[in-house]
């Protein structure tokens, strides 16, 4: 069952995430789930962002931007 809509894609939101992810501080290592185990997420971080920038806004793409916003929720949470 795919989640709707809770990652916004307009262009403001994209610019922001793909800002957030080049700028934060991240920790090299992030286990997001069971089976998401990042063990570079500088290189995580990257091959997303290439993704969008090359392919933005086809929505085929859209997955790599979700990424982008479950790390922030993860790192963020993790910050609490």
């Amino acid at each position: 069952m795919a989640e709707e809509s809770k990652y916004a894609y307009d262009e403001e939101s994209v610019k922001a995430i793909v800002y957030w992810a080049e700028t934060a501080q991240l920790p090299k290592e992030v286990i997001l789930s069971e089976s998401e185990h990042i063990y570079d997420t500088s290189l995580y971080v990257r091959a997303n962002i290439n993704d969008i920038k090359q392919h933005y806004p086809d929505a085929f793409y859209n997955p790599a931007i979700d990424r982008l916003y479950r790390l922030k929720e993860f790192v963020e949470g993790a910050a609490e």
